[in-house]
C-alpha cells in the first residue's frame, strides 16, 4: 500500500470527524471555521508554485522575475475579469478548477494522460463542484446571481450536472479496465462520503472540507514529495516556512479588501470568489506541469 493511499485513508477518517463537527456546531461557526481553513491551508497550498515550477533547474534571475511577473499579472487579470465578464470567467473558473480537482485526486493511479482521461478527470471535478452547489441550490443561486448581476434559476446548475455525469461515465469506459473492482468501489465510497458531507454541512463548510481535506492536503503532499523527495517533519516544516511570504501577502490583500468592503457582505463574498479564481488560473498551470512529470 502506497503512502498516498494511506493519506487518503486518513482523509476519510478526518472526513467522518468533519461530518460529526457539522452536526455539533451552529452554521455561523461553520462559516467562520470554513473561511479560516480556506484562507490558511487552502490559499497556502499554492504558495510554493514558484519553487515547483523551477525545481531542480537552473534559471537566470531574469527568467525567474519574468515568470513571477507573468504569474502575478495572471492573478490580477483573472481577478479583474470576474467583474468585467463574470459569466465567462465564472464558467472558465468552474471548468479549470474541476479539471484541477480531478487531476489531483486521480494522480495516485498514474493513468496515461490521454484526451479521454482528461475529459474524465475534468468531469469528475466539475461534478464535485456542481453537486455542492446543487445541494445548496438556494444559497448558491443567491451568490451566483449576485456575482453575475443576473436572475438565473436552478436549472442552470442541474442540467450541466446531468450532462457532466454522463460524460464522466462514458469517458471512464475507455480505460475502466485499468482499475480493479476494489479501486472502483473505493472511489464510489469516497463520492458517497463527500455527498453526505455536502448534504449535512453548510455551503461554506462543505466546500472548505472538500477543498482542504480532499484537494489541498493531497496537493501539498505531492508538492513536498516533488520538492524534497520525501514527506517528513523536516520537509513539512520547510514547506511551511517557504510558503509564509506568499500566504501573508494573500491574507494582507484580503484584509485590506475586508476593511473597505466590510459593510457590503455580498460584494466581499464576490471578491473572495474572484480572488480564489485569480490565484487558481496560474496555480493550475504549475500543478499540471508537476502532475505530467
Amino acid at each position: 500500500m502506497s503512502k498516498k493511499t494511506h493519506l487518503y485513508n486518513l482523509i476519510m477518517v478526518i472526513s467522518f470527524f468533519a461530518l460529526w463537527v457539522s452536526i455539533q456546531i451552529p452554521e455561523s461557526m461553520e462559516f467562520i471555521l470554513g473561511y479560516f481553513l480556506i484562507l490558511t491551508i487552502g490559499v497556502g497550498h499554492g504558495a510554493n508554485d514558484l519553487k515547483v515550477y523551477f525545481n531542480r533547474k537552473t534559471f537566470s534571475i531574469r527568467k525567474k522575475i519574468t515568470f513571477l511577473s507573468i504569474y502575478s499579472l495572471t492573478v490580477l487579470i483573472g481577478f479583474g475579469l470576474f467583474f468585467i465578464i463574470p459569466e465567462f470567467i465564472l464558467t472558465l473558473f468552474i471548468i479549470i478548477s474541476g479539471y484541477h480537482f480531478g487531476q489531483e485526486h486521480f494522480e495516485k493511479y498514474e493513468v496515461k494522460n490521454t484526451w479521454y482521461y482528461k475529459i474524465f478527470i475534468g468531469s469528475y471535478g466539475i461534478i464535485i463542484i456542481l453537486t455542492l452547489l446543487t445541494i445548496h441550490l438556494e444559497e448558491s443561486m443567491l451568490i451566483i446571481n449576485d456575482l453575475l448581476n443576473s436572475e438565473l434559476v436552478g436549472e442552470v446548475l442541474l442540467y450541466p450536472l446531468i450532462i457532466v455525469v454522463a460524460t464522466m461515465l462514458l469517458s471512464f469506459l475507455k480505460f475502466a479496465r485499468l482499475f480493479s473492482w476494489k479501486e472502483i468501489l473505493k472511489e464510489c465510497f469516497y463520492l458517497l462520503l463527500i455527498y453526505t458531507l455536502f448534504s449535512a454541512s453548510s455551503l461554506v463548510w462543505g466546500f472548505a472540507i472538500y477543498f482542504i481535506l480532499w484537494h489541498s492536503i493531497p496537493s501539498i503532499y505531492s508538492q513536498i514529495s516533488y520538492l524534497q523527495g520525501a514527506v517528513n517533519k523536516k520537509s513539512i516544516k520547510k514547506y511551511i516556512l517557504d510558503s509564509l511570504l506568499y500566504w501573508i501577502a494573500a491574507l494582507v490583500f484580503l484584509a485590506v479588501l475586508y476593511y473597505f468592503l466590510s459593510d457590503f457582505t455580498n460584494l466581499f463574498l464576490s471578491t473572495i470568489i474572484a480572488f480564489l479564481g485569480g490565484i487558481t488560473f496560474p496555480h493550475v498551470f504549475v500543478m499540471n506541469k508537476l502532475n505530467n512529470k
